[in-house]
């Protein structure tokens, strides 16, 4: 018998053909397994070794053995006369045609089933990170870089959460320092706690070559740390370490674990003579004190906020030299005044000494220096436009050294478009904290608010959903979405927003008193009256409550009453809070021309602020600058027309110095045009600009218009037709606004 045919008799083809089919089935299983649970990539290359070496094995085995009904015996013991090579042979041709089924069936699944899980999970990825893309650099060829993930608490008791999550924003910190390493910001390192990603997903997401992770188990005194540092590329454990020490350890385990990783990560590239700095104490009750308030600090509600404020007192009581907790709590200050608990200025008085205590013993602490800036330009009523811009710019150089405070790149943002129009610069200075924390909720909202600013509404809204998504129910970012829907006409879906806002955070009166507002300018006292009455509730002597309770006199036409409402809100100079102080200058002056008493009310601006008479003189803060636009706009009834526009003139020049952005209001070029005389022109932007936008984006600009201050203008035949126009616009709105209010969610 040919050796050929001995081959065949001995089922060895059958064999080999099996194992081909069985090996390739077992590839692609291991393929899809291993990619879904974030396996390194060597486990499929020992996969692939181990089977590529099994196949001349089974060759041999098929060969020298043989399956008898007594069992395995090898070949050259079986008589040939009782042999069941071809039954064998039968069984193994309907093995391979199973096998091949399940192989067809499983590239039939491959082909149309997962094909399209993949593509769904493909374009999840890329709707998470169309940001991200859209910026000019990648990890990669920006040199090192590292995501600290949360570490995860082993503990047993969810009470340890803070200590984990502090050990781990200690470290991000820590690492931070390192001048060429870019760290992975706080906000997108934490949006993976808790979920089951892999190490090439949160890479690919983050933009980031490195991820540190770990565990902590904390039992008393007692404290067990897991810290490991995996290359994304491949998955590969770069340097792990396990650590078991008392909590009086605590601050040498963070001290070891940040230079280890420094090391890894080739110190020489990260400027390796640097040192890095551990939190300022050795007080273990102050470290832990600090850690449950940042815990606190970083969910920035109405509640938590005054909790984490005790805290960090609780942390400085116990360590009076801990700065890293008085600056926590100085920014802790800032963000109470940001959500509404404390007035700006008490936020300003409680934030500068605490810093101003850092900075004299260390005057080169640069996070000192920059929350130091930032409360003297986001918390001051006065200031000198000069001196605003120059220290911005200081701000703004800060950047690079603090690149994990994002707050801080939006504060620069905030001025760069809303003061000084370089829109392009500002949406820069974004998208480069977008590479150190691309889920950043916060740099996705002030970028949409830039787009709203920028007219580009599309761009906003898609920025503000963006954020919402990565913050769900977050009442600022669904206020945002509220006013571009209005931009954009959609006043249902505005007030939609506005109640879900409202619905987020209860507590927050000024929701209420926006979602007030549209039902007042609206035309809709009733409805106004029942969210005003939540926010006077919550607040009723803040800037907000004094405004929405003025709004509510108002829109029932008690003018009285209004009037004197407006006027003590002006002689208390209430902030300029979401139009506080303006609201109450619009009212006042409205109802006093309305009654023919411009002068009297002029006379009375003038007593509250008798240093305003100048209008060649900047007023030096937002109250005064606002009351002499007001002032003048009163002087039109009784002042000679020279007078008046020379006191306009000198009003414009000093607006085009402190707020050059002016400009871009329409309302405010119709009152430019008017006080200079060209009231054809005037007219034109009433009716092209102003009256062309959507009806919802400014309910009341045909009340506003019809007012003694554009009498110039308002009672010419085409103005009051289109006026006439919107007005028939707007009453089907109040119609579309009334029937949408009869939904269940309205009447809760």
């Amino acid at each position: 018998m040919s050796f050929f045919k001995e081959l065949k008799r001995r089922n060895v083809f059958r064999v080999g053909i099996a194992y081909l089919v069985v090996a390739w089935l077992v590839m692609q299983v291991a393929d899809v397994v291993i990619n879904n649970i974030g396996a390194p990539d060597w486990l499929f290359q020992g996969i692939l070794l181990v089977l590529g070496i099994g196949f001349p094995v089974a060759l041999i085995f098929a060969w020298a053995f043989e399956m008898t009904p007594e069992g395995i015996k090898k070949e050259k013991d079986v008589d040939r006369t009782q042999s069941i090579t071809p039954t064998t042979g039968r069984k193994l041709d309907r093995m391979i045609i199973g096998i091949m089924a399940v192989v067809i069936a499983f590239l039939v699944l491959d082909r149309f089933v997962l094909e399209d899980q993949k593509t769904e999970a493909i374009e999840a990825v890329d709707s998470q990170t169309t940001e991200i893309a859209e910026l000019p650099e990648t990890a990669a060829e920006t040199g090192p870089s590292v995501a600290v993930l949360p570490f995860v608490n082993m503990s047993g008791d969810k009470d340890n959460e803070y200590f984990s999550d502090g050990l781990t924003e200690t470290l991000l910190h820590m690492l931070a320092q390192l001048p060429d390493l870019r760290v992975a910001s706080r906000t997108s390192s934490f949006a993976f706690k808790g979920k089951d990603s892999g190490i090439t997903e949160i890479s690919g997401v983050l933009g980031v070559a490195h991820v540190l992770e770990g565990s902590v188990q904390k039992s008393g005194n007692r404290v067990r740390i897991t810290a490991q540092l995996i290359r994304a590329e491949d998955g590969f454990h770069v340097w792990s370490q396990n650590y078991d020490r008392t909590l009086d350890d605590i601050f040498a385990i963070q001290d070891e674990i940040a230079n280890d990783v420094a090391s890894a990560l080739d110190a020489s590239l990260l400027g390796g003579s640097m040192v890095i700095h551990n939190v300022e104490t050795t007080d273990v009750s102050a470290y832990e004190a600090y850690l449950k308030a940042l815990e606190q600090q970083a969910l920035a509600t109405y509640s938590s906020l005054p909790k984490a404020q005790g805290l960090f007192k609780e942390a400085i009581a116990a360590d009076p030299q801990f700065d890293d907790a008085k600056l926590a709590l100085a920014r802790n200050y800032q963000l109470m005044a940001n959500t509404g608990i404390m007035s700006f200025e008490d936020s300003k008085q409680q934030a500068l000494p605490l810093i101003q205590q850092v900075l004299d013993s260390h005057p080169d602490n640069y996070l000192a220096r920059a929350l130091k800036l930032y409360s003297e330009l986001r918390f001051n009523e006065e200031f000198v436009p000069e001196e605003q811009v120059s220290k911005y710019q200081e701000l703004r150089d800060l950047l690079p050294l603090l690149s994990n405070r994002s707050y801080l790149r939006e504060a620069v943002a905030f001025n760069l478009s809303f003061i000084e129009m370089r829109y392009q610069e500002a949406i820069e200075v974004l998208q480069a904290g977008l590479l150190t924390d691309p889920l950043a909720p916060k740099l996705h909202s002030t970028l949409g608010r830039i787009y709203r600013q920028m007219e580009r509404y599309d761009d906003a809204l898609a920025s503000l959903q963006r954020a919402l998504a990565l913050q769900p129910d977050d009442p600022n970012t669904l206020i945002d979405i509220s006013k571009v829907k209005a931009r954009l006409g959609d006043l249902n879906g505005a007030l939609q927003s506005a109640r879900k806002a409202v619905e987020a955070d209860p507590q927050d009166h000024e929701l209420a008193a926006e979602l007030a507002q549209y039902f007042y300018d609206l035309g809709l006292p009733e409805e106004g009256d029942h969210w005003a009455a939540k926010s006077i509730a919550l607040a009723p002597q803040s800037a907000i409550g004094r405004k929405v309770r003025l709004q509510q006199t108002y829109s029932h036409g008690n003018i009285e009453q209004a009037l004197a409402l407006a006027q003590s809100m002006i002689k208390d100079q209430v902030p300029v809070r979401h139009g506080s102080f303006s609201t109450a200058l619009n009212i006042y002056n409205e109802l006093m021309s309305d009654a023919g008493r411009q002068q009297e009310a002029y006379e009375f601006l003038l007593s509250v602020r008798p240093d305003l008479e100048d209008f060649s003189t900047f007023p030096g803060d937002w109250n005064g600058v606002q009351m002499q636009g007001r002032m003048i706009e009163l002087m039109v009834a009784f002042k000679p027309p020279e007078e008046v526009r020379q006191a306009w003139q000198g009003h414009a020049a000093n607006l085009d110095r402190s707020f050059p952005r002016w400009r871009e209001s329409t309302f405010g070029q119709i009152r430019n045009e008017l006080m200079e005389g060209r009231l054809d022109k005037a007219e034109r932007l009433a009716i092209d600009d102003l009256l062309s936008k959507p009806v919802a984006s400014g309910l009341r600009r045909v009340e506003v218009l019809q007012k003694p201050g554009f009498a110039a203008i308002n009672q010419r035949p085409e103005l009051m037709a289109r006026m006439a126009q919107v007005q028939v616009e707007k009453a089907r709105l109040r119609d579309g606004v009334s029937e949408m209010l009869l939904e269940p969610e309205w009447q809760q």
